[in-house]
């Protein structure tokens, strides 16, 4: 098989959502201000940490955003794996797509380091040929850049490859590198116009989706 699976991380492979709510209000407090709903921070995911601190700090005009970015990397940085957790069924998915011929990689908006750091702690690090991250040296999503650098890498063809994600910004880049869409609804994210390939309510669902669409070809 010539395919690739990319994966998405927050919202699709990993429950970040306390540590990453945890982060932003230890950053929120540190300048004197009131913590957030975690509800409401899991809504301001998906376009990179830059854009969630923004989002954060969209009550507090004339912040000081650089800063911010800092105090939260800072936050985040040391407590990545406190209570996140990997989703019901990732590992398993992960080993009967690998099993299945599928080379698998992971495209985040998380910075390369943390994403890793991630990966190997919670014990999936060796699923995965290809990790590109925000300071991986290609736009973030949805711009498809990094995909054509994940066929590339893995020797792959975009024909029968997959994007999965919980974002619009997942479906966007997949769809605009020519791969297959798998939209996860269990995660933060929405979806657009852009309509995916397929909408899963699990990584069970994924895992069948993509191997059931591979046995009719």
């Amino acid at each position: 098989m010539n395919a690739v699976v990319a994966f998405d991380m927050d919202g699709t492979l990993i429950d970040s959502a306390a540590d990453i709510g945890a982060a932003v209000n230890r950053m929120r407090v540190s300048f004197g201000l009131a913590p957030l709903p975690r509800e409401s921070v899991v809504r301001m995911v998906g376009s990179g940490a830059r854009v969630l601190v923004a989002r954060a700090l969209a009550d507090t005009p004339g912040a000081d955003l650089d800063e911010a970015f800092r105090r939260y990397r800072h936050e985040y940085d040391t407590h990545l794996i406190d209570e996140t957790r990997l989703y019901p069924g990732v590992t398993e998915a992960l080993e009967a797509l690998k099993s299945a011929g599928f080379r698998l990689a992971v495209f985040t908006n998380k910075p390369y380091g943390s994403t890793c750091f991630i990966l190997k702690g919670l014990g999936i690090d060796s699923f995965f040929s290809v990790v590109v991250g925000a300071d991986s040296g290609f736009p973030l999503k949805p711009e498809p850049d990094a995909l054509y650098h994940i066929l590339k890498e893995t020797d792959a063809s975009a024909d029968g490859s997959w994007m999965v994600g919980d974002n619009w910004t997942d479906i966007d880049s997949g769809r605009a590198a020519g791969f297959r869409t798998a939209y996860c609804t269990y995660g933060y994210g929405a979806p657009d116009k852009n309509q995916p390939d397929a909408v899963c309510a699990s990584m069970d669902a994924v895992k069948r989706t993509i191997m059931d669409a591979n046995k009719t070809e």
